[in-house]
């Protein structure tokens, strides 16, 4: 079947709701379905939605708006949320906000965070579980000039590293680079550079960066500068978490969420173009014309990595807690973590 572009469908879904003459709606979570069969399925199914109640669910989306949170935002715009019985609130983090605080507090029903990240806040004591991984492949990868010389983890021996930091998952998939090397922490320079990966590197501050496929590598090529890229295995990337009580109490709420923004991911492997306009038209505020094409080609490089299926794997899930046990990230493997939709 022919998939109508994003853009045709969200003018298509406007001009139907000026020719009913609807009242106002509550704002960006209450967008109109784009799908009549989507709505006719929520009726008829005993959602929520056939009766009016919503149930709400506030989003927590880390730190500022970016068009990483596309399939969240699409999810939304295109009223896949609303279809699925739920009234979603997407919230950015403060900057000086932590990941899980708000979630902690009881301020936000769902968190997007990478594995490592769910993990370490269990093993901390936390009750978050990943219900859905978003990434087929985890985005982190080791960025490296393609004349520089490094071609395998073993070419690493000797060489400067630049990390955000000695925390999270790009200090992590160094970590599993070297050991997949034979090497140890010790054989490399490690340099903490804050989140500068793309000026580290053009600069020739250091030899090679720890950073993501679809953000950093994009940005060091549009630079000017070719790269290799190396991927460390072991390692769980951004899903979908909520507390264990949320998942005991409103299961059909959570996975309805899962099911929404999945739909929301292949609204994005579909229409990259409309996606990038959606964003910039209610998500983004101030994206210029060059704005934009930098954000579509983030989403190309991403849309290889997306999964639309949600699942993470049991085996791969447990190597990244061995990983972080090994590099001391956690003192034990807690019980749990994650589930499948």
């Amino acid at each position: 079947m022919t998939r109508r572009p994003l853009l045709a469908v969200v003018a298509a879904t406007t001009a139907l709701l000026l020719a009913a003459c609807t009242g106002g709606s509550d704002g960006p979570t209450a967008a109109p379905s784009a799908s009549a069969d989507a709505a006719t399925d929520a009726a008829t199914d005993g959602t929520t939605a056939s009766t009016g109640e919503l149930t709400p669910l506030t989003v927590g989306l880390t730190y500022v708006p970016d068009i990483q949170f596309s399939p969240f935002y699409l999810a939304d715009s295109l009223g896949y949320y609303r279809d699925a019985g739920l009234d979603v609130t997407l919230r950015h983090h403060g900057a000086n906000e932590g990941l899980f605080t708000a979630i902690e507090q009881g301020q936000e029903d769902v968190v997007v965070a990478s594995g490592d990240e769910v993990l370490t806040e269990r093993a901390s004591g936390g009750t978050l579980t990943q219900v859905a991984t978003l990434y087929d492949t985890s985005p982190v990868a080791l960025i490296a000039p393609a004349d520089g010389g490094i071609t395998t983890a073993a070419d690493l021996r000797g060489k400067t590293i630049g990390v955000p930091g000695e925390y999270g998952a790009t200090y992590l998939g160094l970590l599993v680079l070297l050991d997949e090397a034979g090497l140890t922490p010790s054989d490399v320079t490690i340099q903490s550079i804050g989140y500068t990966q793309t000026t580290a590197l053009l600069t020739g501050q250091v030899d090679a960066v720890m950073g993501y496929l679809n953000g950093d590598a994009v940005r060091i090529e549009a630079g000017g500068m070719a790269v290799t890229t190396l991927e460390p295995g072991s390692l769980v990337g951004v899903g979908i978490a909520v507390p264990d009580a949320l998942l005991a109490s409103d299961p059909d709420a959570v996975w309805a969420f899962v099911t929404a923004t999945l739909q929301g991911v292949a609204a994005v492997e579909d229409d990259p173009e409309g996606a990038v306009e959606v964003a910039a038209d209610g998500y983004i505020p101030g994206m210029t014309s060059q704005a934009k094409a930098d954000a579509l080609a983030v989403l190309e490089a991403t849309i290889p990595l997306l999964s639309t299926t949600g699942e993470t794997d049991p085996a791969e899930w447990d190597a990244m807690a061995q990983a972080m046990l090994a590099a001391g990230m956690i003192t034990s493997v807690p019980d749990g973590g994650f589930t499948n939709p």
